[in-house]
């Protein structure tokens, strides 16, 4: 951006939180005093309650439905109102698909979830998720979650394999599955006051950098995924996927996640049904 401006937008990059959480940070931007910031969809539904539908179990049948998804028509709809809350989608990035490790147990099938006590987000659909799998859902903060596993307060956890990886937690983990029930999106989110007081060729500017930044971010993300796959194997951890048939006992039994009136009222009637075609294509 700096280069493509002509130095008239001067960028400064604070890694690892220095200026505060996903909420904070957003809250941020609201006031300003932050004017870009990579985080992730699911913290943004506390500002905008539409992006509740990113965290819906199965709604995505892999990566590149969910590029295609997000970057199009759906994308778009989720992002209209953030403007009235003082913020602006550019582009989305990537967490990862969700997947489940744990200390017990290889998961080949839904019964092999019963009763695994497994971590999850404070979020009511992520609780309802795991509820519907049948497993034992335990609310715990990210910070607690090493100990936790380690000590047996919970026997298992639900992140990609590149938050898996730094954060060590396959040091305490035996069995990692691909289950990719959920898609964890994040997104370049700017400041709405900021982006007003550019002109139109800064505005141009600073929404194909974010575009260009976003799609390296995947491709990086995903060759990471594949390289640290090997890195933990090496280290002991076991990988599996589920069969074809499996994955679709896995989203029959979360669709009723889908149904439940306190999930549903968060999400505006049009986005819901876009969300429930691309869930059924």
């Amino acid at each position: 951006m700096e280069e493509q401006s002509g130095g008239r937008i001067q960028v400064e990059v604070q890694n690892n939180s220095v200026l505060g959480g996903d909420r904070e940070l957003y809250e941020a931007l609201q006031l300003n005093t932050v004017q870009c910031s990579f985080g992730p969809m699911s913290t943004l539904a506390n500002f905008e309650p539409n992006y509740a539908v990113c965290d819906l179990p199965f709604l995505f049948s892999g990566k590149e439905d969910a590029y295609a998804q997000l970057d199009g028509e759906f994308g778009a709809k989720l992002a209209e109102n953030l403007p009235n809350v003082g913020m602006r989608l550019l582009a989305y990035g990537e967490n990862a698909f969700r997947n489940i490790s744990n200390s017990i147990r290889p998961i080949n099938t839904l019964e092999d979830l019963k009763g695994l006590k497994i971590r999850v987000m404070e979020s009511p659909v992520n609780i309802a998720t795991y509820t519907a799998l049948g497993c034992n859902p335990t609310p715990m903060a990210f910070s607690e979650l090493y100990t936790g596993l380690q000590q047996g307060a919970v026997e298992g956890q639900d992140n990609g394999i590149v938050l898996t990886y730094t954060a060590k937690l396959y040091e305490v983990q035996k069995y990692y599955t691909y289950t990719g029930h959920i898609y964890a999106a994040n997104g370049m989110v700017l400041s709405e006051a900021f982006w007003q007081s550019l002109p139109e060729d800064l505005q141009q500017v600073v929404d194909a950098g974010a575009k260009y930044a976003m799609e390296n971010q995947r491709r990086l993300n995903t060759e990471m995924e594949e390289k640290l796959e090997k890195t933990m194997s090496d280290a002991g951890v076991q990988f599996n996927t589920l069969s074809e048939d499996e994955v679709n006992r896995f989203r029959e039994a979360a669709k009723s996640v889908w149904e439940q009136d306190g999930i549903k009222s968060l999400i505006d009637p049009e986005i819901y049904d876009m969300a429930v075609a691309i869930r059924d294509k």
